[in-house]
């Protein structure tokens, strides 16, 4: 179990919740555990966990997973827990964790975005019709739909059953991008969970950080060390991914 080395209270907490199979029940059961914790020993527990899961334990990467790319750890702690143990964190400099607590911004619903790639007639179409066009399982609208960058429409968009993981990844990569368009992606339980979407998110530089670094775990060392290559994308993100090539070149 990917515990072992854990303090006690970890072991106990870890106990049997990798095996959850539904991701967000996973997530609930973890969060929960966690939340009757100290501040100080839920940082230790995150903080193993992601460091377990980046060297690749199956089992921690699935319990990093669960909390890492859902906002449950922000819903089971409520706004005072949260900001308490995102404190504990900050003073010891254990950034990477405060990068997984902290939430993704609010997000407005009735901004209007800059729609670069759409095409004409999609522009001149009302967001009402354009989300109901985003139902449809016609491959070539899809294909015409998955360049809006009105984040209320890829959200539906990403329910179609027709969606192709490549259709996703061509969202994915868009520059530029809506940030809020990416973070429909990250919110998806069926597309987040592919590594090569991902990856297009880590590379992506109108990703959120926080969103960045949470994925960052997950990447393997070949494309870390293309994160570090990218002058485009965050400092903070080519620090981590430095740190983290480090390690993993030495497993």
């Amino acid at each position: 179990m990917c515990s072992k080395h854990t303090p006690q209270t970890a072991d106990e907490l870890l106990l049997n919740l990798a095996r959850i199979e539904d991701v967000r029940q996973r997530g609930y059961a973890l969060a929960g555990r966690l939340a009757a914790l100290e501040n100080d020993l839920i940082v230790d527990a995150i903080k193993a966990i992601r460091e377990k899961a980046m060297l690749g334990d199956e089992d921690c990467l699935r319990l990093y997973n669960a909390v890492a790319v859902t906002s449950i750890l922000a819903e089971v702690f409520g706004d005072a827990k949260i900001s308490a143990v995102v404190e504990a964190a900050q003073a010891r400099s254990e950034y990477d964790t405060v990068a997984i607590l902290l939430d993704l911004p609010h997000e407005g619903q009735d901004e209007v975005p800059v729609q670069p790639f759409l095409d004409p007639a999609l522009k001149e179409t009302s967001l009402g019709m354009r989300r109901a066009l985003a139902r449809k399982p016609d491959f070539k609208l899809i294909s015409r739909i998955a360049h809006d960058q009105d984040h209320r429409v890829i959200e539906i968009l990403l329910h179609n059953p027709r969606l192709t993981e490549s259709d996703v990844i061509k969202i994915g990569a868009a520059r530029p991008t809506s940030p809020k368009v990416l973070a429909k992606i990250y919110d998806h339980p069926r597309w987040i969970g592919r590594y090569a979407i991902k990856k297009v998110i880590v590379l992506n530089p109108y990703s959120p950080l926080s969103m960045s670094l949470k994925l960052l775990t997950f990447m393997r060392l070949e494309d870390l060390n293309q994160v570090i290559s990218r002058p485009d994308l965050n400092p903070a993100l080519i620090q981590e991914a430095r740190r983290l090539a480090k390690i993993k070149a030495c497993k």
